[in-house]
């Protein structure tokens, strides 16, 4: 297994940072690696996620939506043939930062035999998050 954990401060209301990463027919505009996201806020249901991935190459997948707590938790997972082959769980995790901001957590967990083969191409993976990151705080912050 091999997990890539990212945060970032975002000094805005928890409620408003989700409305962004909600808010997917607005991506294009703003997101400079999830180029676009589309699809039902269900458990359950199939996204249709285009990313920018290592090496600026684009690619589209379809994860299912794993878990969801409005205003906490956006969860899919990306599985490659079968989750015992590769298993890609991403995640977005809001906390109140204690003072008037929300902590996000942007994190990904791999697992499957291809893991240890990819280390280090999924490990190419963090500074796209944190650029995601970056993206995440000036839309809500100015968007």
């Amino acid at each position: 297994m091999t997990r890539i954990e990212t945060e970032i401060a975002i000094p805005g209301a928890r409620e408003r940072v989700w409305e962004v990463l909600t808010d997917f027919a607005a991506y294009p505009q703003w997101s400079p690696t999830i180029l676009r996201i589309s699809g039902d806020l269900d458990v359950g249901s199939r996204l249709a996620v285009r990313i920018l991935g290592p090496g600026g190459r684009a690619v589209t997948f379809r994860p299912k939506l794993v878990a969801l707590e409005p205003g906490r938790l956006l969860r899919w997972d990306a599985v490659l043939l079968h989750p015992s082959v590769l298993s890609g769980l991403h995640q977005f995790w809001l906390d109140d930062d204690g003072t008037v901001g929300t902590r996000l957590v942007h994190s990904d967990t791999y697992s499957g035999v291809l893991t240890a083969p990819l280390r280090r191409l999924l490990a190419a993976n963090e500074p796209l998050m944190r650029r995601q990151n970056m993206a995440i705080r000036g839309r809500t912050l100015n968007g």
